[in-house]
């Protein structure tokens, strides 16, 4: 890539930040291996608290789009994202005093903590990650965003893998004890620090440093309404998304609370999970150019429900076969997201860009927020009537699984655009289903700036 020299260093700077932030972006997602373990394992606050936890990063993607005109009148995007950067690093330094006193034996007290500690840093991770967005959009050159993004994802893959490998040993070696969540707390806070202060050396273009784009998207709404294939297509992903946010609360919590899984092998699968995804990413993207998109959304979303039948029928006796199922799942999931990401550019309208990536963010964000609260009620109440949480974590998995493969059936017959994905781009619409896979083992999404890569000329 042949750039100017401030060009060069901002994407040295750029790169950088992505690196060493990573650990913290999988700490601050409570679906997390290290944050599921944490909340599960060590505190074990129960299914109510960690469904409420685990609907914050939601929650705070389907509220920032109201909250936001306030602030964009008032502070340029650079600002914005460092100034939240920072507030959202001062809540985690709080956080990680109060889990090094909190009592290991009040779930109650430990889960009330938790939520207004996850509350926090959603709602400003959520308002920084749209300003840097637009910040990027800035310094990063248009003809060079996908060459630039997919060498990115690669570093900032290899920095997830390498901290998940470190965490199996640290959680090995210290037993899964409050040390040890401490030390990676640690390691995950002052990687963010290095990289708040790399933002800081990046020189926007803009001498201002950019602002919030000022379209009202309310008065694209209408345009939106003539754009049915669309609104089915997040009609659908809304649905999908309901159900996979059912499953992945389910999953931490009958993996840790019945089937006696340990903080190491959890991590463990997730690493399974991240590297199959990480290997079949390119494979996916070669078939989406050949098959079209929405194809491929069929197919790997409903093997991927399919794949996760086994935790129907797991026993603690058996969790080796955990390695299978999460291996699967990883692969089947990164074509999912892939493809709907393609099918998202192809879809929303350049001229309605702004309207069509909040309906999409807001209506899967509340999916996505909705099934976790949800499925946190039901389970803590279960023994109130009899019901073993082994049956009704079962039960929860059938019916998730089950609606899942059910709401691929939106997209039956549904008719693919054939303009080229190359010429829109929708920063942010992905934000919550990136969230969503984490939470069911694909870590290396939790930092993926998905941006379609131009094709080169023919010679």
């Amino acid at each position: 890539m042949r750039t100017r020299p401030p060009t060069r260093r901002n994407l040295k700077y750029c790169t950088a930040d992505g690196v060493c932030a990573m650990p913290w972006v999988l700490l601050s997602l409570p679906g997390s291996f290290i944050a599921a373990s944490l909340l599960n394992s060590l505190f074990q606050i129960g299914p109510f608290w960690f469904g409420i936890v685990t609907a914050m990063p939601a929650v705070a993607n389907a509220i920032h789009i109201l909250i936001l005109p306030f602030f964009a009148k008032f502070m340029l995007v650079r600002d914005m994202a460092i100034s939240f950067g920072w507030l959202n690093l001062g809540a985690w330094f709080g956080g990680a005093l109060g889990i090094a006193f909190l009592p290991m034996d009040q779930p109650d007290q430990a889960g009330l903590f938790f939520a207004i500690l996850y509350g926090t840093i959603s709602i400003s991770a959520s308002l920084m990650g749209i300003a840097w967005t637009s910040w990027v959009g800035d310094f990063v050159p248009p003809d060079l965003r996908g060459r630039y993004f997919g060498k990115r994802n690669r570093l900032t893959s290899v920095s997830t893998i390498v901290f998940m490998v470190l965490s199996i040993a640290v959680l090995q070696f210290f037993d899964a004890s409050r040390q040890a969540y401490l030390i990676l707390i640690s390691l995950a806070l002052f990687g963010r620090m290095v990289s708040m202060m790399i933002l800081h050396l990046i020189q926007s273009p803009d001498p201002s440093g950019g602002v919030i784009s000022h379209a009202n998207w309310a008065r694209e709404i209408s345009d939106l309404r003539q754009q049915k294939t669309l609104l089915r297509f997040i009609g659908f992903g809304s649905l999908a998304g309901f159900w996979l946010a059912g499953a992945g609360a389910i999953v931490a919590l009958y993996a840790f609370n019945d089937l006696g899984t340990t903080p190491a092998q959890f991590t463990q699968f997730s690493l399974v999970a991240t590297i199959s995804g990480a290997i079949c990413l390119p494979i996916w993207g070669k078939l989406i150019d050949r098959h079209g998109a929405i194809p491929i959304i069929m197919i790997t979303f409903s093997a991927w429900r399919a794949g996760d039948v086994g935790w129907i029928f797991i026993t603690p006796d058996g969790l080796e076969w955990m390695y299978l199922i999460w291996l699967w799942g990883g692969a089947m999931g990164t074509g999912y997201v892939l493809a709907t990401f393609t099918a998202i550019l192809k879809l929303i309208p350049k001229k309605s860009r702004s309207a069509g990536i909040s309906l999409n963010l807001t209506s899967t964000s509340i999916a996505g927020a909705v099934a976790p609260l949800i499925v946190g009620v039901l389970l803590s109440r279960v023994g109130e009537f009899g019901i073993s949480t082994t049956l009704a974590c079962r039960a929860g998995m059938t019916i998730c699984l089950t609606g899942g493969l059910l709401s691929v059936l939106v997209l039956y017959r549904m008719r693919e655009p054939e303009t080229d994905p190359q010429l829109n781009t929708v920063n942010g619409a992905m934000r919550t289903l990136r969230q969503l896979t984490v939470n069911q083992g694909v870590s290396f999404f939790s930092n993926t700036v998905l941006v379609r890569r131009n094709k080169r000329p023919p010679h």
